[in-house]
């Protein structure tokens, strides 16, 4: 719990909330000068106005340190929660010397306090709490008295104003500079908590990546014993009508088997390795289809891609596995009748690229049902949509109006490109 709460203290906060605060602090020093001005030039009060300036500057001096921790990168929590308490005494200060606690001005006092509860945890809020109440009540017995030329009839009146003019202020302050700062805490919120469902879902992954890989490095002995027992059996039986079918087509299946393993390997070799040369998108997706092809030669694939698309990774296994996946389930449903379509929407420099993949099978509800009751994983979908997220892209599937589904991989077009 210390620890934690020391981590807290040393958190700055996100740079659009420190420049609201700024903002709003800058806005009460203004409210500060208008009101000494109001005081001086319309009440006519006697007001020590050395002393004032003084205050004022210092104030201003306190604004300029914390504009430039701003530039520096932000100021951490404790030194937010030091300023605010500043803000603070300098009003106290400046309350002391116009009046004390019959000044109407002196609730401005809360706008500390309000920024401190906003912005800064509970422990800080509390601290600031008791801060500012104790100031309050030193300004009950200890203040200047406010000498005013008027009558005592006028001055309650002023006094009135004066808070019906402090009200309307503190409301100002709130409802502009303090709501929005809120706001901003909450969108940040909002993304910690996307980021922790994202590295929770990695991990999920990660784990799910680390099984594959001893799965896929413990079938390779017993996959190579089967194929070499295959060999001797179709040598053994070679001219045997009922077996040479059977045994043809084990042996391509294990073959097929084979290669998914090699594949398996070729990727983690390549994880660490460095991008490869970029080659044309069209060029490209023809390549990855067309070893898909020699894994599922019973498919048949009618690729159209515009040749204007932008050049990618020659070696990108991520997306690669992608479309992999998206081929497996299309071939499942219409091996006869498969589409590839990719092309560019949006502006340039600003757009998508859209790969699509079309089948003419049931339907989307009927094949994802189909593919959980084959499989019993239903991980496939969920570990393409984390993928294409790590490269910024989505997945999108959706039903064909003349029959079948359709999978749409969006890819953004990177800087430069």
């Amino acid at each position: 719990m210390r620890q934690r709460l020391a981590a807290d203290w040393r958190e700055p906060l996100p740079r659009e909330a420190q420049s609201r605060l700024m903002l709003t602090r800058a806005a009460l020093v203004l409210g500060e000068g208008l009101g000494l001005l109001l005081a001086l030039f319309t009440l006519h009060a006697r007001l020590p106005m050395g002393s004032l300036a003084l205050l004022l500057l210092l104030h201003l001096l306190l604004n300029g340190i914390a504009w430039a921790r701003l530039r520096a990168g932000g100021a951490p929590l404790f030194e937010l929660a030091i300023h605010l308490a500043a803000d603070a005494a300098l009003i106290a200060a400046l309350v002391y010397l116009t009046g004390g606690y019959a000044n109407p001005f002196i609730s401005l006092l809360l706008v500390p306090l309000i920024l401190a509860a906003v912005t800064l945890p509970a422990l800080f809020a509390w601290g600031m709490a008791f801060w500012v109440g104790g100031l309050y009540t030193l300004l009950m017995g200890h203040y200047r008295p406010l000498a005013l030329q008027v009558s005592a009839e006028a001055a309650v009146d002023m006094h009135l104003m004066g808070m019906w003019l402090n009200f309307l202020l503190t409301a100002a302050l709130v409802a502009t500079f303090a709501g929005r700062l809120a706001a901003t805490l909450r969108r940040r919120d909002a993304q910690l908590a996307e980021a922790r469902e994202a590295r929770l879902r990695d991990e999920q992954l990660f784990a799910l990546g680390v099984q594959a890989a001893a799965a896929a490095h413990d079938l390779a002995t017993p996959l190579a014993s089967l194929r070499l027992t295959l060999d001797d059996l179709r040598r053994d039986y070679a001219g045997d009508d009922e077996l040479e079918a059977p045994l043809t087509l084990l042996t391509e299946q294990s073959a097929r088997m084979g290669q998914v393993l090699a594949r398996l390997g070729d990727a983690a070799r390549a994880r660490g390795a460095t991008a490869g040369p970029k080659m044309a998108t069209a060029t490209w997706l023809a390549r990855v289809v067309e070893h898909w092809g020699l894994l599922r030669p019973e498919a048949r694939v009618r690729l159209e891609a515009a040749v204007d698309l932008p050049a990618r990774l020659s070696h990108d296994a991520g997306l690669e596995a992608v479309l992999m996946t998206l081929l497996n389930n299309a071939a499942d449903v219409s091996p006869e009748a498969i589409d590839v379509r990719a092309g560019l929407i949006g502006k340039p420099g600003a757009g998508q690229i859209v790969i699509a993949v079309l089948d003419s099978g049931p339907g989307l509800a009927r094949e994802l049902a189909d593919h959980a009751d084959k499989s019993g994983w239903g991980v496939g979908l969920d570990l393409a949509r984390a993928t294409l997220a790590r490269l910024g892209g989505t997945l999108e599937l959706a039903d064909r109006p003349e029959g079948g589904a359709i999978a749409r991989v969006l890819l953004p077009v990177e800087e430069g490109q």
